[in-house]
């Protein structure tokens, strides 16, 4: 299991998705990540899945393209394969499409084209997607979607990789989404082994990456837990291994 950090990005400045602030410039925290040893990157345009302004897109793909031998994911309410198109043209190695995307299931026959390079998300509040971004038409029809039906959906539109998580617990370090994870991985049987289950989101301490790891989860993206300092890169690894 890839231990991913997360840089979320507010008007250029870092930001978790509890609100809180960080004082610390996220270039200087991304290559804060790569001096530790960190085999991805996990960047978040907070402004484009609350607004639709990707106005920190440049300053992402700055960062994507200096954390040379770091692949970089970008997320952001993502939800547009040209934007999905120009990001990945911009230096990132992946992209994660919002759950808006389950409005339309043209689309996700799109998305599957991009292969590994495409990860969707199944963000989950009480058992039904709650896309954040996306486009308020798309986020309309595709809110309350049954989260596990969703991802079979998915794998049937030819998906290969889904970025599961539980919005209730997300922004207060409540613990990882494994309960969701084992309904999604119980309801695609034999499949699940074709299909990479990422997650992130609630990570409180080593415990939860040793869980996880046994789960089988494909990555886990920790954000405030490691910018806090609450463990470190190399705890989490050795937790995970």
């Amino acid at each position: 299991m890839v231990i991913v950090p997360s840089i979320d990005v507010s008007r250029g400045r870092v930001r978790f998705p509890s609100g809180d602030a960080l004082e610390m410039e996220p270039r200087d925290l991304a290559a804060t990540f790569v001096a530790d040893g960190a085999e991805e990157l996990h960047l978040v345009d907070l402004d484009g899945a609350e607004r639709g302004d990707y106005a920190n897109l440049p300053l992402l793909s700055d960062i994507a393209r200096a954390s040379v031998g770091v692949p970089c994911r970008l997320a952001g309410g993502l939800a547009s394969l040209d934007r999905a198109a120009g990001a990945l043209d911009a230096g990132f190695a992946g992209v994660l499409f919002s759950s808006a995307v389950f409005a339309e299931p043209t689309l996700l026959r799109s998305i599957a084209t991009l292969a590994d390079r495409a990860i969707v998300e199944i963000e989950s509040k009480a058992g039904g997607l709650a896309p954040r971004g996306g486009g308020a038409e798309l986020v309309a029809r595709a809110l309350g979607i049954d989260s596990v039906g969703a991802a079979v959906e998915a794998v049937d539109a030819g998906i290969r990789a889904l970025y599961v998580i539980d919005l209730e617990t997300e922004g207060g370090l409540g613990g990882p989404a494994l309960a969701l994870l084992g309904r999604i991985r119980q309801a695609l049987g034999p499949r699940a082994d074709t299909v990479a289950l990422h997650t992130g989101g609630g990570v409180r301490n080593l415990a939860d990456i040793a869980a996880l790891a046994r789960f089988g989860a494909a990555s886990v993206v920790v954000g405030r837990a490691l910018a806090a300092r609450r463990f470190t890169l190399a705890d989490a690894k050795t937790a995970a291994a």
